[in-house]
């Protein structure tokens, strides 16, 4: 796994920070990288998150996230 993303957006969100980056496997395929990071301002090691969704699973990820969004949204 490349260490550089191809792509990458960043997303504050409170005490928190959200990284979705694309990356490339050993064989050449692009997959997503989510990574959460926490802002904590204490000295030592952050804990970060990580999620990996490979290219021939976004379509599915996206749609399942987009329905939860629109749950969260339509049920508040």
């Amino acid at each position: 796994m490349d260490k550089i993303p191809l792509y990458s957006k960043r997303v504050s969100a409170g005490s928190r920070v959200y990284y979705m980056d694309v990356h490339t496997d050993s064989k050449g395929q692009k997959y997503l990288a989510i990574s959460e990071i926490p802002k904590d301002t204490s000295p030592g090691k952050k804990q970060r998150q990580r999620i990996f969704v490979h290219a021939d699973k976004l379509d599915e990820f996206g749609a399942t996230l987009a329905g939860i969004i629109s749950y969260i949204k339509n049920d508040a």
